[in-house]
C-alpha cells in the first residue's frame, strides 16, 4: 500500500483488488483467444491463396493450349483478352471478305465448277486409254463413262444463268443459308448446300465392260459378273488409277532409269475357281502385273509358281520354316 500512499491515492479495498484481478484475467484470456483465432486465420487465408493459384495455374495450362500463344502466353490478362480481341476481329474481317468474294458473282462459281468438271473428264478420258486393249476371260473391254447428275446440272444452270444471284448477293443472310436455299430452290432437296461447291457432286461415274460374245456395253454389275471377272475388273481400274499416280509424280520428280513393280496381292481367295483364276493370269499379262495370291486352286492352275510353306521344329528346339517352289507347265 505504501505505493499508493505515495502517489496520494486512496488504499483500495480487498474487493476492488479482486475485481482488478479478475479483470486482468478476463484480458489476458482475450488477448490469448485473438491471438490463437489470428493464427487460425493466417492458416486458412495461406490455403486459400495456395487453391486460387493451383486453380490460375489450371487456368493457363487451358488456355494455352487452346489460344495462340501470342494471347495465352501474356502474363497481363487485360492485354491478352486485348490481343484475343483483335484477333477476332482480323478473323471477322477476312470472312467477310471472303464472303464477299463468294457472293461476287453466280457465273463465277458456275465457271470454277465447270473447270473442275473438265479437268474430271480430261482424267476420265486418260484411264479410258490406258484400259484400251486390257482384256482377259470373257471380257473384251472396259470403259468409265461421265455422266452429269441432272438435279445438279438444274442448280449449275441456275448458278450460269445468274437466276441464283439474288441469294447469293443478300448481306443480311448466311452464305450457308443462301447455299441451302439455291439448293432446295434449283436442286430440289432440303438440305445439303456445301454440296454446291464440290464438283464431284455434279457428275457420276460409272464403269462399263463389254464382252467378246457382243458388241453391246453393260454395266459392270457384281450381280453379272463371275468372282474372278469382278476382281479383275477391279484390278484393272486400281492398276490405270495407279499409272495415272505415277505419271503425275514423274512430272514432280523428273525421269527415272528404272520402272516401277506391280504386285497385286489377293489374300484368302477360297471362293476363286480353277477359271477364275485363268481370268486373272490373263490381267496379268495383259497389264504387266505380278500376282501374289493365296488359294487352294493355285497349285492346279497353268502358268504360275506355287510355293509351300512348312513350319517345323529343328533338333534344338527351335523353329523354322521351310519354302519350296513348283511350277505348273502349260500342256503341250
Amino acid at each position: 500500500m505504501d505505493r499508493f500512499d505515495r502517489l496520494g491515492i486512496p488504499d483500495p479495498s480487498e474487493e476492488e483488488l479482486a475485481a482488478a484481478e479478475k479483470e486482468v484475467a478476463r484480458l489476458d484470456e482475450e488477448h490469448r483467444s485473438h491471438d490463437t483465432r489470428h493464427r487460425e486465420l493466417l492458416t486458412t487465408e495461406g490455403e486459400f491463396a495456395a487453391g486460387v493459384l493451383d486453380l490460375w495455374l489450371t487456368v493457363r495450362d487451358w488456355l494455352r493450349r487452346r489460344l495462340p500463344a501470342q494471347v495465352a502466353e501474356v502474363d497481363d490478362p487485360r492485354e491478352a483478352l486485348r490481343r484475343l480481341r483483335d484477333q477476332l476481329s482480323a478473323l471477322e474481317e477476312r470472312l467477310k471478305s471472303q464472303e464477299t468474294v463468294l457472293r461476287g458473282a453466280s457465273e463465277d462459281v458456275a465457271r470454277g465448277i465447270d473447270v473442275q468438271i473438265r479437268k474430271a473428264r480430261t482424267q476420265v478420258n486418260r484411264l479410258n486409254k490406258n484400259l484400251e486393249g486390257v482384256s482377259f476371260g470373257s471380257i473384251q473391254g472396259i470403259r468409265v463413262r461421265q455422266n452429269p447428275v441432272e438435279k445438279m446440272e438444274q442448280v449449275l444452270r441456275a448458278l450460269r444463268d445468274g437466276a441464283a444471284q439474288a441469294l447469293l448477293v443478300q448481306a443480311d443472310l448466311p452464305i450457308e443459308d443462301a447455299l441451302d436455299q439455291i439448293f432446295q430452290r434449283f436442286g430440289g432437296g432440303r438440305t445439303g448446300g456445301q454440296k454446291l461447291l464440290d464438283y464431284r457432286e455434279y457428275v457420276h461415274l460409272q464403269v462399263e465392260v463389254r464382252r467378246k460374245a457382243g458388241a453391246d456395253w453393260e454395266i459392270a454389275n457384281p450381280g453379272r459378273l463371275s468372282t474372278g471377272e469382278a476382281i479383275g475388273v477391279g484390278a484393272a481400274l486400281m492398276m490405270v488409277v495407279l499409272t495415272e499416280w505415277e505419271r503425275d509424280a514423274m512430272l514432280l520428280r523428273g525421269k527415272k532409269s528404272h520402272g516401277s513393280l506391280r504386285f497385286l496381292f489377293l489374300d484368302e481367295a477360297n471362293r476363286l475357281s480353277h477359271d477364275n483364276l485363268g481370268v486373272l493370269f490373263d490381267l496379268c499379262q495383259a497389264l504387266d502385273l505380278q500376282l501374289l495370291i493365296a488359294a487352294p486352286e493355285v497349285a492346279r492352275a497353268e502358268g504360275n509358281t506355287t510355293y509351300r510353306l512348312v513350319r517345323k521344329m529343328t533338333a534344338d528346339g527351335r523353329e523354322e520354316v521351310l519354302v519350296s517352289g513348283r511350277r505348273t507347265r502349260a500342256e503341250a
